[in-house]
């Protein structure tokens, strides 16, 4: 695969702050929107506070502007931390390891490894930032020793399973004789069980991963060995399961990472893409193309993709993008991963992506089902949220319901009144289109009586989340990827997904393996219709290239979510 844009840094340094996230606030994330794919502002208090704190204290509230990326707000917690303090060169190193001063990281943080008196959470980020000086080095011996030593300091099973997966990356970008040589340069067992299990991936075999269990019973690794063991069981099965024929010459696969507000959701896609094809053991060259998310640039990168020998195009994303590019001509099979404002057939298109209306749809289809007449609808005061409840209402209506209220909760004064609202408009049901940090705001001036509905715009992909428990008995639809995560047929994508955050970006990555699932098939057997059974729902593609997408049921109750029913 040829990729232009991440970088290896950038990757990695994410991955510990996520880890770093994990141990302080117990994984506690804000789902980022398809539309700025940014995280909420964090609710830890500004380090600029006048009250006298511990060095500790404004250690911590550096590492929360860090996790944000504000460095700025950063210094200004290390202005306020003494300056002859552990803390204060520890932070001065986390900084430097955000502005990729390796030197300085090295420097600082080297002579501290012997400090005992640090916290756990201090000492996690000293070996944390350590690690990817060492990664920026290319020392992966060195960055895993790092890493270890991280790990006997994190205390919550997510932040080790975070940990773990940054382990993991770096490893599985070291080669054979590499691995091989690091094994002969340490004698911890902790250390060599890693290496060991970075060899046997690199030529596995059932006999083997059996071997690593016996070998190290005990050892860290052991649940991601045992994916690694299912994942190569199931891709060794998967030709033969599903008889398609390997995709072969080169696939163009244009992604918005030349844009900061849409690089998350880019980066999950391609990953989401790249394991897809490593399950189905695709040999095609992957090449990918950056875009600004620009309308005015796109067909000129389509363009030069043909040109530099692309036989499929997975892509563009963004809604312009894809209405630019189909008012072109479309010379090779192009899966978009948006939908047009208008849909037009085209020779050579298919278009998929993670739609709110074919999710407001399916939640008419199953009210109407249910004999249900007559619905309110509430939303918060932002731009989706009113596309949602447009998408619903249309539907709603077009299916011959009735809509009695149509309401936007804007502030307190908004929720007092919604309440007198809902009261004087008794209806079959309520949809909430709200994200879920609004959802929950909203869900207890409404009747209780009552059904409600929502999208996968309400759950923020926690599947046991305490902030959840104003939403109990809500039903919305989501991805089984999402709602069925015990699915055996995902098992061998759980390991690639792991340090990707809840919610959208697993969305994201979903969408990325489901799109080569898709572009096998119609390479496989164009103008044909098939159904595919994907991580984001029930697929089916016409015989016109027309795709359709059906989602899993589910359901808010007070020991978490509960899938009802699968697509």
């Amino acid at each position: 695969m040829i990729r232009t844009y991440m970088t290896q840094y950038k990757l990695a340094f994410s991955i510990i702050l996520l880890s770093l996230t994990c141990m302080v606030n117990g994984l506690s994330f804000a789902e980022p929107t398809s539309q700025t794919a940014a995280s909420a502002p964090s609710k830890t208090a500004s380090p600029t506070a006048k009250i006298k704190k511990s060095p500790e204290a404004y250690f911590s509230d550096g590492l929360a502007c860090l996790k944000r990326g504000d460095i700025a707000c950063a210094q200004v917690a290390l202005a306020n931390t003494p300056s002859q303090s552990a803390y204060a060169k520890l932070l001065t190193g986390n900084i430097a390891a955000a502005n990729q001063d390796f030197d300085s990281v090295f420097l600082l943080l080297l002579p501290l490894q012997a400090d005992k008196t640090l916290t756990k959470e201090a000492g996690a980020s000293l070996h944390a930032s350590l690690a990817l000086a060492y990664d920026n080095q290319g020392n992966t011996l060195r960055a895993l020793e790092q890493r270890v030593a991280v790990e006997s300091l994190l205390e919550t099973p997510e932040a080790i399973q975070v940990n773990q997966s940054a382990i993991w990356q770096s490893l599985s970008a070291a080669s054979r004789e590499d691995l091989i040589e690091m094994r002969g340069n340490s004698l911890d067992t902790t250390i060599q069980g890693w290496v060991d299990l970075a060899l046997t991936a690199s030529n596995p075999s059932k006999q083997a991963y059996a071997a690593w269990h016996s070998a190290y019973p005990d050892h860290p690794a052991t649940s991601i060995a045992q994916q690694l063991g299912e994942q190569y069981k199931a891709a060794a099965q998967a030709p033969t399961a599903s008889g398609t024929k390997n995709i072969t010459g080169q696939i163009a696969l244009i992604l918005p990472f030349s844009a900061e507000a849409y690089y998350p959701a880019a980066d999950a896609i391609e990953r989401g893409f790249m394991t897809a094809q490593q399950i189905d053991k695709g040999t095609a060259e992957v090449k990918i193309y950056p875009t600004q998310g620009d309308k005015n640039e796109i067909y000129s990168i389509y363009l030069q993709a043909l040109n530099e020998g692309a036989h499929y195009v997975v892509g563009p994303l963004t809604r312009d993008e894809v209405g630019t590019l189909l008012g072109n001509r479309l010379a090779v099979p192009t899966l978009t991963l948006n939908y047009p404002e208008t849909a037009a057939p085209l020779d050579n298109l298919y278009s998929y992506g993670l739609s709110a209306d074919t999710e407001a749809a399916q939640i008419v289809k199953i009210a109407r089902d249910l004999g249900m007449q007559s619905a309110a609808i509430v939303m918060s005061d932002d731009a989706l949220s009113n596309r949602i409840a447009k998408s619903f209402s249309d539907a709603w209506i077009a299916d011959g319901g009735q809509v009695k209220l149509n309401s936007s909760v804007a502030d307190n004064n908004g929720l007092t009144a919604l309440k007198s609202q809902i009261a004087a408009h008794p209806t079959d049901m309520i949809f909430i289109a709200a994200n879920a940090e609004a959802a929950r705001v909203i869900r207890p001036y409404l009747d209780i009586a009552t059904p409600c509905f929502g999208i996968s715009h309400i759950y923020s992909g926690i599947w046991q989340n305490s902030d959840d428990a104003p939403l109990t008995a809500v039903r919305f639809v989501d991805m089984p990827w999402l709602l069925d995560s015990t699915n055996p047929d995902f098992a061998s994508y759980q390991l690639a997904a792991t340090d990707l955050p809840p919610g959208e970006m697993q969305r994201w990555f979903a969408l990325g393996a489901d799109a080569y699932k898709l572009l096998s098939k119609i390479a496989e057997q164009p103008h044909t219709p098939f159904t595919l059974n994907g991580l984001t729902g029930k697929i089916q593609v016409s015989a016109s290239g027309q795709i359709s997408r059906e989602l899993a049921l589910g359901r808010f109750s007070k020991e978490g979510v509960v899938l009802e029913k699968k697509p």
